[in-house]
């Protein structure tokens, strides 16, 4: 009995610690992206991002919001998932539509999904495994021209 104790009072100890790191965990950092055409300067469009780097707001994402600005993205880190995980989005909870554009290590978009609804159940995958995920208000893909083979530059990757 004593050592079920032990471990009981060890779990809540770890569960308020987890607790008291939350506030700190839900902030999300901010930055920008500039998307190009591929072999050119042209700009496609530039985002103002945040960046879902920890589990727990890659599981979240924009889950709840009724709106965002025009040129705001949520941008998943997907390198900090672990390697064997399958990488999989969904719409649940989300109450508004997204474009999804998926991009490789290269920063080359190699992947596009279109006006995902809201409260869809589906899931969302790309033929390979992503380096980074931008999520963006429906019909910014086809407002702003961005195509497979264009180029993100963000810090996050390095290259911009």
């Amino acid at each position: 009995m004593l050592k079920f104790c032990n471990i009981l009072a060890l779990s809540l100890l770890i569960l308020v610690s987890a607790c008291s790191d939350k506030k700190k965990s839900e902030q999300i950092s901010s930055n920008e992206i500039v998307i190009v055409a591929p072999d050119s300067s042209e700009v496609r469009n530039t985002y103002k991002i945040d960046v879902a780097d920890t589990q727990e707001k890659m599981y979240h994402g924009l889950m709840g919001r009724t709106s965002i600005d025009e040129n705001y993205g949520l941008l998943f880190d997907i390198s900090l998932a672990p390697k064997d995980a399958e990488i999989a989005f969904w719409m649940k909870d989300t109450l508004i539509p997204l474009d999804f554009v998926f991009v490789d290590d290269n920063g080359i978009v190699f992947y596009i999904y279109e006006d995902a609804q809201p409260n869809d159940l589906s899931t969302i995958r790309s033929p390979k495994r992503p380096r980074i995920v931008l999520e963006i208000n429906s019909g910014q893909v086809q407002k702003h021209n961005i195509q497979v083979g264009d180029v993100f530059k963000t810090d996050i990757l390095g290259n911009k």
